[in-house]
């Protein structure tokens, strides 16, 4: 590899190693910014906290899909869901439909990087095999759902508490139940009595084992996916009764997809699939509002003792928030024993960590708990990168995709950057945290019981959604919203005839794409 000392700002710094560096990529699932390197003072991350003090903070970065699997497809591959028709979980990656694919850890190792996974990289636990050099450590089927039988551990001794197996929640694809998984849980058990623990321990002993060799680790931590289970220290860190409630519940005023719900092939549809599972609500959602609450929190409503009929109160709201940011600050004790590993391996000078989220996550903003939507809370993602010997600490105000993140590892790791990837390195704005990058990101996911497919737009000032009929192509609905004014995307614009030039605007932006957006100025 070539290096070269450039004259740049102080964000970069003289290039002090030769060796290509190492990779440690940490996944992190449901993950929205509430990350004290974000500005959240309510939430204790000090593990990520001190990655983002040795390295770049990426402040708007946003996800292809708010959705696991297509998200994570696309970083992995390089191909955006317009690309790949990945949108929702119904379709996967697969070699025999994209042989044309390198995917990003396939392509280190075929530059000689010993490569392997931990957890949940991929959507799941049935792994692309050709990416990796070692065996994967994904786990027994089903991890992602594992609770504890509280009565197993009463009167073990807590030290030994590690040692009494968890139990996994069954799974029933047809209306998304976890029937025997409660939502959350808090017990009284060491960090490696759960999963996320005993594949953190996995992983720093890979680490130890590849100190001698190039490596590429993907380390995917489930949490805080739903159930919220962590040990009961991380909950005590947040007494109920002090977590503040979403400043709003109400869905944005004038957003068009609100009257979409009410559309009664997806009620009904939606009925049926319940009552066919025996599921009985209490209320049939049969206004807009209600409607868009319901099924955007499906997921939640999933799991054992969630009512499926009324909307959750504040005290409902108060333990849904604890247990995620319980959920949060055990993922991140558990990146701090990774970092501390590379530490004492020797080789945190010459690896580059890059941590994401694959989308966020709704805590009762707009009324919902989820994701699966164009806004912001959804669509927005922690990105943190830090590259030893090459970049200080800096906070990056750029617009950024996922999509980015692997051209930008091949650029550091001086490896060409496959034709085929549909991302743009941030290696500029790595250089130089001011650099303006790109005009807009963009987000893909349908609403599929009604037929629309949603494509979004953010651009420095503006949101911008349309609804398309994904039979005929043709627009139904539109959305705008000014974040120069409306942070929380509370008030769509789109009726406002003041507002119509802006809309014309931001379509052409949006059919133009990404290639046309690298080099378009997208206020």
């Amino acid at each position: 590899m070539t290096l070269r000392l450039l004259c740049l700002p102080l964000v970069l710094l003289p290039v002090l190693a030769t060796a290509q560096p190492n990779v440690l990529m940490l996944v992190v699932d449901d993950l929205r910014p509430m990350l004290g390197c974000y500005g959240d003072r309510a939430i204790s991350t000090p593990n990520i906290d001190r990655l983002a003090a040795r390295g770049a903070t990426f402040l708007r970065a946003y996800a292809q899909a708010p959705q696991c699997g297509p998200s994570r497809e696309s970083v992995l591959t390089g191909l955006r869901p317009e690309t790949t028709g990945i949108y929702t979980l119904r379709s996967r990656f697969t070699r025999a439909k994209f042989p044309q694919v390198t995917t990003l850890p396939e392509l280190f190792k075929r530059h000689g990087y010993q490569t392997q996974s931990f957890g949940k990289v991929y959507h799941d636990d049935r792994d692309d095999l050709p990416s990796w050099s070692r065996p994967s450590f994904p786990g027994r089927p089903g991890e992602m759902f594992e609770y504890v039988d509280e009565a197993s551990v009463a009167g073990v001794p807590f030290a030994e508490r590690s040692k009494v197996p968890t139990l996994i929640g069954r799974f029933s694809p047809d209306i998304e139940r976890r029937e025997n998984c409660p939502p959350f849980q808090a017990p009284d058990v060491p960090d490696d009595a759960l999963f996320e623990g005993r594949m953190t321990t996995a992983a720093i002993a890979a680490l130890q084992e590849l100190k001698s060799e190039r490596f590429f680790l993907a380390v995917g931590y489930r949490r805080p996916h739903l159930p919220w289970v962590a040990p009961k220290k991380y909950f005590d860190q947040y007494p109920r009764e002090k977590i503040p409630v979403a400043a709003s519940h109400q869905p944005a005023r004038n957003a068009p997809i609100a009257a979409t719900f009410h559309d009664s092939r997806f009620i009904s549809a939606a009925w049926r699939k319940a009552a066919e599972s025996g599921i009985h609500l209490t209320r049939l959602p049969d206004d807009p509002v209600l409607a868009q609450r319901f099924f955007t929190s499906t997921e939640l409503r999933s799991y054992r003792g969630v009512d499926y009929g009324d909307y959750p109160d504040a005290d409902d709201e108060r333990a849904y928030r604890q247990a995620y940011m319980a959920c949060v600050s055990y993922v991140d004790a558990q990146i701090g024993r990774l970092l501390d590993g590379l530490e004492q391996a020797g080789l945190a000078s010459n690896t580059i960590v890059v941590l994401w989220s694959d989308h966020g996550w709704h805590l009762g903003e707009h009324g919902m708990f989820g994701k699966l939507t164009h806004y912001e809370w959804s669509t927005r993602v922690p990105l943190i990168l830090a590259a030893p010997g090459k970049v200080r600490q800096a906070q990056v105000n750029a617009l950024v995709e996922l999509s980015d993140i692997y051209p930008t590892l091949c650029e550091l790791a001086g490896i060409p950057t496959p034709g085929h990837v549909e991302g743009t390195s941030f290696v500029p704005q790595l250089k130089n945290p001011a650099h303006a990058g790109k005009a807009a990101a963009f987000t893909r996911y349908p609403r599929e019981e009604v037929g629309l497919m949603g494509s979004s737009v953010r651009t420095e000032h503006h949101r911008y959604v349309e609804w398309t009929d994904m039979a005929t192509g043709a627009v139904t609905a539109r959305e705008l919203y000014d974040h120069r004014f409306d942070p929380g995307e509370m008030v769509s614009l789109h009726t406002d005839p003041n507002q119509a030039a802006e809309i014309e605007r931001l379509a052409a932006l949006l059919h133009a794409g990404w290639q046309a957006a690298r080099h378009s100025p997208g206020k």
